[in-house]
């Protein structure tokens, strides 16, 4: 488990992406979303890592991981002050194992409450490792393992990342095989879409390769993508597949649609680091005004944030 969840330290090691600014579907120009200056969010009371944040419907809650080591990684969450300031309250009840090494990471939820993480809980014996439960008040309860053929069932292959639609339709998914013997990090990736069945059951959609044409590409590992509220808007980080060095880019990009029946665009670069100053798993309010991601600092991984441009 620890070793195939170096979405751990080389979850902190992620990402780099590649486009012009402006591209064309046919003859439509696409217009990219663009975004303010950084700011810093302040969680009063946390004195550990914050990883993975992911907004929730509301914008109440913050909800996060630890640092990302794949040892003792648990989910928290803490509750909104404004929009840069949140109150840190504790670990969210439900969802943590209690024996290492185990990880429980990533959150998405939809606009029902119904919770979505990551867990290496009883891997590898059982190989589906995206959990379903219902959010209420700082608790997940109902839990159960997220079946469909988005998962691989394959060892090695994990769903390292996942980003549920608002309207809880649609799993967007990272499926990622990990081989500590031959590769730094995941050896390789691959974005696709799944359509809900019922909450805890996805299928893959016949066309999900075609939508996300225009973005995955062999060349690189793709991981924490996150689909705006309209379904219009497809974030994610990725990097560029070999060797992480000093000198690897990682970066936060975009590709968009003018409907949600259209293919994705080429994608956009939004934000760009080396491994020293790493940013990446954006999450977007309901609005589309707020981003929040974390980035990496000298000591620790902080929560940051930036406005939307207005045209």
């Amino acid at each position: 488990m620890k070793a195939l969840y170096k979405i751990t330290c080389l979850s902190l090691i992620m990402i780099s992406c590649s486009s012009n600014d402006n591209n064309d579907i046919g003859d439509t120009q696409i217009e990219y979303p663009s975004f303010g200056s950084e700011l810093e969010v302040s969680i009063n009371g946390l004195s550990f890592d914050a990883m993975e944040p992911f907004i929730s419907p509301d914008a109440n809650y913050l909800f996060f991981n630890n640092l990302n080591d794949g040892i003792n990684t648990k989910l928290y969450y803490a509750t909104r002050v404004n929009d840069a300031t949140f109150e840190y309250v504790g670990e969210l009840t439900g969802t943590n194992q209690t024996i290492t090494p185990h990880l429980d990471a990533v959150a998405d939820m939809d606009i029902e409450g119904n919770f979505y993480w990551t867990s290496t809980r009883d891997y590898p014996t059982e190989l589906n490792n995206l959990f379903h439960g219902t959010f209420n008040n700082g608790i997940v309860s109902s839990i159960e393992r997220v079946q469909g053929d988005f998962n691989m069932n394959t060892p090695g292959w994990l769903t390292m990342d996942h980003g549920i639609s608002l309207d809880g339709q649609y799993l967007y998914f990272n499926n990622a095989r990990f081989d500590e013997a031959n590769c730094q990090g995941p050896c390789e990736t691959n974005l696709g879409v799944a359509q809900k069945d019922n909450v805890s059951a996805f299928n893959r959609l016949s066309n999900s390769a075609t939508l996300l044409e225009s973005i995955n590409d062999a060349n690189y590992i793709y991981y924490a993508p996150c689909i705006s509220s309209d379904n219009l808007e497809l974030y994610y980080t990725r990097y560029l597949k070999g060797q992480i060095t000093t000198g690897t880019v990682f970066e936060m990009c975009v590709a968009v649609r003018p409907d949600s029946n259209s293919n994705f665009s080429l994608p956009k670069v939004l934000f760009s680091e080396t491994i020293s100053n790493l940013i990446e798993a954006p999450t977007l309010t309901v609005d589309k005004n707020i981003m929040y991601y974390h980035q990496k600092t000298i000591n620790s991984h902080k929560i940051m944030m930036r406005y939307r441009n207005t045209l």
